[in-house]
């Protein structure tokens, strides 16, 4: 595993790379890494960050349940500027009645940002919780353009 580092504008975050690709985005916050930036994912994040939106990802090393790949490749699916319920998501992914487990898996997401859980909300359109902290969660979907009173 190779380790570098980016910022952004929510904070600073570890990446964590398999032989295969990036396997982790790590949230440190405030904290600095200590270790060395990643020039090619720090042009992704700003990208991320910009009006414009991502515009390329580098490859990337997914590893989870079957049923979180599933999750996963649903939010995927999300447009920016989109949101949808952990109903809507249990319900694309044909598991209605699993929009909790939805939830978790949106929780234990390895690579928030490019893996857009930030886009999933609650059901009476509130915007539920995110691992990154929910002023994040609010501030993302600010700047997709995502345009609800709950924000």
């Amino acid at each position: 595993m190779i380790i570098k580092s980016v910022s952004s504008p929510i904070g600073f975050f570890d990446a964590i790379y398999s032989d295969e690709g990036l396997r982790r985005l790590s949230f440190l916050g405030q904290n600095r890494s200590k270790h060395q930036n990643d020039p090619k994912l720090q042009k992704s994040i700003n990208s991320f960050f910009s009006s414009k939106g991502l515009k390329s990802l580098p490859p990337i090393d997914l590893k989870g349940t079957d049923f979180q790949l599933l999750v996963w490749d649903a939010l995927c699916s999300i447009p920016r500027g989109k949101t949808l319920s952990y109903l809507a998501i249990a319900k694309k992914i044909g598991l209605p009645n699993a929009s909790r487990a939805v939830g978790t898996a949106c929780k234990l997401n390895p690579i928030p940002l490019f893996v857009p859980c930030h886009r999933v909300i609650k059901q009476d359109q509130s915007v539920g919780q995110f691992a990154l902290g929910v002023h994040n969660k609010k501030y993302l979907l600010r700047i997709e353009g995502v345009k609800y009173d709950y924000i």
